[in-house]
């Protein structure tokens, strides 16, 4: 009887109001990210463009196919050299009759895959080099630490234009590898200060302290108690070091220090179309529009993840 008298009472009403609090209380972390970026419009609007580019380059050979356009590379349609769009080429051709619609997804195909894979090297050196000098501090985060500045203060540009006749002398995906090999290699010094920050806040929290007491190792504590409590900052860095490294594929091979003809990549395209924009400006605008947009989407799904990962951010 008295459990029915205090379902009725006034306080019963009161915990019927707190119950969606309490649910959302106890709603795990990844839902309440997850909660927190789909409220970001701005960042679902990005994440939705950048899915559409990157279906559009992973079925880049069946969309090519079902609108009649021309292989990438070498098929060329010599009754059409650098035309506006027309039938049969709804973004017109190159200078060499080359189907402009086949040589974008075609050349998203790389300008993505330059990215994405130079992104996920950076990451791996930058997390290794930061998680290290971080946890073990003294000489070897002096050591590591200087090398990171070093890396820091070469002029990026100037350093890859030197090194990029030797790593992409060649065509193809030899060329493709050479690029992802030059970018990743000088793109990771900034993910590894971020980790080595993080790192040092962490490595003398309570919960590290009790789990080194009850026997765990250094690799241990590392991998699967420092690190995932990092993971914020390193994949919002992560995120948008695929549009930085987009743009900087994009700026060797317009000057011809990238991805060489005849494969197809947005820098490449702007570097042999530069001198047809008075005719057609198509040929210029296309690629540097594909740029803008993917890496703006980029960096918008970046800012709604840094907002989500915020652990001081409330909830509203």
């Amino acid at each position: 009887m008295s459990t029915i008298q205090s379902e009725q009472s006034p306080q019963a009403g009161i915990g019927v109001e707190l119950t969606p609090e309490l649910l959302r209380k106890r709603r795990g972390q990844l839902r309440i990210i997850f909660d927190r970026f789909i409220r970001n419009k701005v960042a679902v609007a990005g994440l939705a463009v950048l899915a559409l580019i990157t279906l559009a380059a992973i079925f880049a050979p069946v969309i090519t196919h079902q609108t009649a356009t021309f292989d990438p590379n070498t098929a060329t349609d010599v009754y059409h050299i650098a035309s506006g769009p027309i039938p049969g080429h709804p973004l017109g051709t190159d200078y060499v009759g080359r189907d402009e619609v086949a040589r974008l997804l075609f050349g998203a195909r790389v300008s993505l895959l330059v990215g994405l894979a130079s992104m996920v090297a950076s990451i791996f050196i930058g997390v290794s080099v930061g998680a290290l000098a971080g946890y073990y501090g003294g000489w070897l985060d002096n050591l590591m630490m200087r090398v990171t500045d070093a890396f820091l203060a070469i002029p990026l540009y100037l350093i890859l234009f030197v090194l990029a006749a030797t790593f992409t002398t060649g065509s193809g995906s030899a060329s493709v590898i050479g690029v992802i090999v030059l970018i990743a290699a000088f793109s990771w010094p900034a993910t590894a200060r971020i980790v080595r920050g993080e790192f040092l806040g962490l490595k003398e929290r309570e919960f590290l302290l009790a789990a080194r007491t009850l026997g765990a190792n250094d690799f241990r504590l590392m991998l699967r108690h420092i690190l995932p409590n990092a993971a914020g900052p390193v994949i919002v860095a992560a995120t948008l070091l695929v549009g930085f490294n987009i743009i900087t594929e994009s700026t060797l091979s317009f000057f011809n220090f990238g991805v060489q003809p005849p494969e197809s990549s947005w820098g490449t395209m702007l570097a042999t179309s530069q001198d047809y924009f008075s005719e057609q400006p198509l040929l210029v605008l296309i690629p540097g529009v594909a740029i803008l947009i993917t890496v703006l989407s980029i960096n918008l799904v970046g800012d709604g993840l840094r907002d989500a990962l915020d652990p001081y951010m409330t909830e509203r």
